[in-house]
Order: C-alpha cells, then structure tokens, then sequence
C-alpha cells in the first residue's frame, strides 16, 4: 500500500503542476487574441482614416479578424474552458494535500494498511468526477509544459520528502 500511495502522490502533484501551467498558457493565449481582436475591430486599428486610402486591404484584414472570431473556439480555449480548467487545478491542490495527508500518517504509523487503504480509495474515488473533465479539456499534451511540470515535481519531491 505504501508504494500505492506513493506513486499516486507523485502522479497527482505532476497532474497538478501541469493543469496549474496549461492554465497560465491559456489565459495568456486568450488574453493574446482578445487583444488582437480588440486592436484591430472597428474602434480599434481599423478606425483609422488610413484605410479608406486601402479599402481592399481593410477588408481583407476584418474578414480574417471576423474569421478568427468564427474559429476562436477551435483555435484557442474559451472563457470558459479556462474556468473549468482552474477549477481542476482547484480540485488537484485538495487531492494533493489530502493524499499527502495520508501518506504522512502512514509514514508515521498513525494508521495502519487497512485505515490507509480505506483512506486511499476513498479520496482516490473522488478522481472520477474530475477525470471527465481533464478528458474534454486536454485532448493533446503540450510537450513543453509537461517537462517543466516533470522538472517543477522531482523539485517539489525533493525538497519536500528527501
């Protein structure tokens, strides 16, 4: 049971690191394009006098803006994409704690295999919920977040239970 608990640990930190830096990247793109779209809308770049000297470009350039819109939620996450997301990083703080709770009183023999085990599955029962959602909002793994979450866990581990 120990190694159970252990591994789940581990597994449930690194889940937590990479939700909590998918969430930065995301709001960080939604922001990006919120303000590409608010540049250039009609009180915005294209509101200048310029454009009537370039009515082609000018239209050229709302027609991809307008198409951008049309796609945002194929392209980019959605306000509310990102709320669920934080509320998955919500969901895997409390886990993290809770399992770190466990595995400190197994540690210390303040309960034995079966209070462990019982304890375990109990909260590890609790990840279903939560797994519906982590499957709709992360369809494909984002290489560069998943090594510095990888990196961000050994360093928490380390410094936390070494």
């Amino acid at each position: 049971m120990r190694n159970r608990i252990w591994f789940e640990l581990c597994q449930a930190k690194h889940n937590q690191r990479y939700c909590i830096l998918l969430l930065a990247y995301r709001r960080r793109l939604l922001n990006l394009f919120t303000i590409l779209i608010l540049t250039f809308s009609g009180a915005g770049v294209m509101g200048w006098a310029l454009w009537k000297e370039f009515p082609l470009i000018a239209c050229i350039i709302i027609s991809i803006i307008q198409l951008l819109r049309l796609l945002q939620p194929h392209l980019i996450p959605t306000e509310k994409q990102v709320d669920k997301l934080d509320s998955v990083v919500d969901f895997y703080f409390d886990y993290c704690n809770e399992l770190e709770k466990i595995w400190m009183d197994y540690e210390r023999d303040k309960c034995n295999d079966d209070e462990a085990q019982n304890s375990f599955y109990t909260l590890k029962a609790s990840e279903k919920q939560i797994n519906k959602s982590v499957s709709e909002l992360i369809k494909m793994t984002n290489k560069k977040i998943l090594i510095k979450a990888e990196q961000e866990t050994r360093e928490y581990l380390k410094n936390n239970f070494n």
